[in-house]
Order: C-alpha cells, then sequence, then structure tokens
C-alpha cells in the first residue's frame, strides 16, 4: 500500500482542537506519564531575551501536572541565562560537545545530544520538544496531545501548515512515548539522508528541510499516523509569528533569526516573477545572461530587506507585549476581549500586517 501524497496525508490525521470536558475526562496525562523529559536548546541572542526564558519556565511550571525534567543546553546564551537556568530545580543543563554548526544544524545537534541524556534515565516514559519562545498556554494541554495521539506511533506535534509544511512535526512542540524514540532513533537533523526510503519521501510530500524532518521521514516511510497540532489564532499578527496551536501552545517565532522566514520570499510577488526571471533564456550573449542573473538577484535581496525589516518592528511590538501582559496577549490572539490599551496594540500590529501583506 503507497503512502497517500501530501494533501491526503494531511486529510487523513485529525488535528489537535479544543477537546470537550468529557473527552478529556477520559484520559488523563497524570495516569500516563510517569515522569516527562522536556528537551528545550536555549539560544539567546543577548540578556534582552532573559524575560522570554523566566516566562517560558514559569509557564511550563504553571501548566504541567506530572513530575518533569527539562533537559537543557546553553551553549549559546549569555552568563546570565546560565545562572538562570541554573537556579530553577527542574532544569538539568547538560554538558555537550559544542557543535560548529548553526540555524537549524545547530538546534539539532544539541537536540539530539539532549534526547540521549534523557533515555538514560529509566523514569523517563515521554519525551518532548519545545523551543525557547514556546510553552504551553493551558492547564491540561498534556491531555489535549494525549487524547489525539494515535498508538501506532505514539506521537503528536506541531504541523506549521503556514510554513508550507507537510510532514513535519516541528520541535516547537513534539510529544512522544519513550518507545518511538528508542524504536526508531531519529535524528532531528535537517539534512537529507541518502536512502531511497528519505527520496521518496520528499518526492511523495513536498517537505523542506528542517529541524524534524527525519523524525517525518520515519513517520511517513512507517506508515505510522500522528497527531497534528495546527495553529488556531483568530487573530493573526504575522502568518507565523505569534502562534497559538491546538488552543494549547504558544510559539513566538524568530528567535535568533534575521527574521526571516522560508515563505516570506515564495509568497513575495516580486519574488515569484524573479524567479520566472531565472528560468527565461539567456538569450544572445553571455553579458545579457550576467545582467539578467543580477538583476534578479538584487530583485530577491530587495524584497529579503524589505520583508525583514517589517517582520523585525512585529516581533518586537509581540515581544514587547508578551514580556509586559502575556495574558492579555494570549487573549487577543484568541480573539477574546481586550483592554483599550491592548486594542491600541493591536491595531499597530495590524498596520504592519497589512503592509507586510501589500508588500508580497
Amino acid at each position: 500500500m503507497e503512502q497517500p501524497s501530501a494533501p491526503d496525508a494531511l486529510a487523513g490525521t485529525t488535528p489537535v482542537r479544543p477537546a470537550s470536558t468529557s473527552t478529556l475526562d477520559a484520559i488523563r496525562a497524570s495516569d500516563v506519564i510517569g515522569r516527562l523529559a522536556i528537551l528545550v536548546v536555549y539560544y539567546l541572542v543577548d540578556d534582552s531575551d532573559l524575560p522570554l526564558v523566566s516566562i517560558h519556565l514559569d509557564r511550563i511550571a504553571q501548566h504541567t501536572a506530572v513530575p518533569y525534567t527539562i533537559y537543557a543546553t546553553a551553549e549559546r546564551c549569555p552568563e546570565a541565562g546560565r545562572e538562570l537556568l541554573r537556579s530553577r530545580s527542574e532544569v538539568r543543563v547538560c554538558s555537550v560537545t559544542r557543535s560548529e554548526a548553526r540555524g537549524s544544524r545547530e538546534h539539532s545537534v544539541y537536540l539530539d545530544a539532549l534526547m540521549r541524556v534523557a533515555l538514560e534515565d529509566p523514569e523517563i516514559t515521554h519525551i518532548c520538544t519545545l523551543d525557547v519562545d514556546s510553552f504551553p498556554v493551558a492547564d491540561r494541554w498534556l491531555d489535549h496531545l494525549l487524547t489525539v495521539t494515535p498508538p501506532a506511533s505514539g506521537l503528536a506535534g506541531v504541523l506549521r501548515l503556514e510554513n508550507g509544511d507537510t510532514a513535519l512535526p516541528h520541535p516547537s512542540c513534539i510529544l512522544a512515548t519513550r518507545a518511538f524514540f528508542e524504536r526508531f532513533r531519529p535524528s532531528f537533523s535537517p539534512d537529507a539522508e541518502h536512502t531511497a526510503e528519505y527520496r521518496k519521501f520528499i518526492r511523495s510530500t513536498g517537505q523542506a528541510a528542517d529541524t524534524g524532518i527525519r523524525v517525518g521521514s520515519v513517520l511517513w516511510n512507517h506508515r505510522l499516523p500522528w497527531g497534528h497540532v495546527l495553529r488556531t489564532n483568530v487573530e493573526n499578527p504575522h502568518y507565523l509569528m505569534a502562534g497559538i496551536y491546538g488552543d494549547i501552545v504558544f510559539h513566538l517565532g524568530g528567535v535568533g533569526r534575521k527574521k526571516l522566514f522560508r515563505q516570506d520570499l515564495m509568497r513575495a510577488r516580486s519574488h515569484r516573477i524573479s524567479r520566472r526571471l531565472g528560468r527565461l533564456p539567456a538569450g544572445g550573449s553571455r553579458a545579457v545572461g550576467l545582467l539578467k542573473r543580477r538583476m534578479n538577484t538584487r530583485a530577491r535581496d530587495a524584497v529579503a530587506a524589505e520583508v525583514s525589516s517589517t517582520n523585525r518592528r512585529i516581533n518586537k511590538l509581540i515581544r514587547e507585549w508578551l514580556f509586559d501582559d502575556i495574558d492579555e496577549l494570549i487573549a487577543y490572539l484568541r480573539g477574546q476581549r481586550v483592554s483599550d490599551r491592548a486594542q491600541v496594540r493591536a491595531a499597530e500590529l495590524s498596520r504592519l500586517g497589512h503592509d507586510s501583506e501589500v508588500g508580497l
């Protein structure tokens, strides 16, 4: 039996949505999870990110009703951040080999190392990944995840359709049984595996490379369904940043980036035109071909600079709101009534978001 194509695969799995009380009463994390390992790579640009770490740790503590340990790396974290992590009894800062990789490759190297450490503890029954800028926003977030976790895989995770993902559980929130990781030992690496199975997975799903793609490949090639945790925002100040998933997990997005995302250029009208320009025949001379390539590069660079600038402004406003009043920000994203002051912030975000869309 062949695996379904990407659209069919998406249609075949029930996404996480706010569950009814009766559904949640059927399963409780405290009855299923003996001890939870939460894997987090703490990457901070500078001390201005410290409030984000505090919010992240406090919200995990507030909303998690099972015993847990946060397995952390802080290789690229300012000393104040390391001190904050070491001050928390629930956090175990792990010594790992420092990676010279950057971006998603660096993230995956440290997640793989943390996974190995977590599996050394026989008390761990379930493993969860979070990003430094993602955290639960509902008391029964684990119950919600467990209700939609198929027994065949034992895994549920964020699926960012808005980022063009089709078959990748994103590490901003993955919950899986220990048995899944012990059975398959998947890497979080974004790099391709040189196997026929992996190539078939890519051809069939169209999934772009990112942290967690090899986990997606394992699930797809073994025909294992998994719980898709989809974006549930009512208000969207940005198509990707400030996402609430399954109404249970928040992900800011963009920490440590230059605020340019994979879909930004793909969504841009000028970028689409420049891509068509790149496919045109070079014409009569080598000089004409060189000129065409330079024009193409300049067009893409101009779009990237404009979109990145707008994204930075949106991210700055969201962060300020998050640090000032997280509950009101979450209420706004959920479409709930907010204060007059919050409505002013929302209007400014809406204006920037509109300007961003106009520029696409």
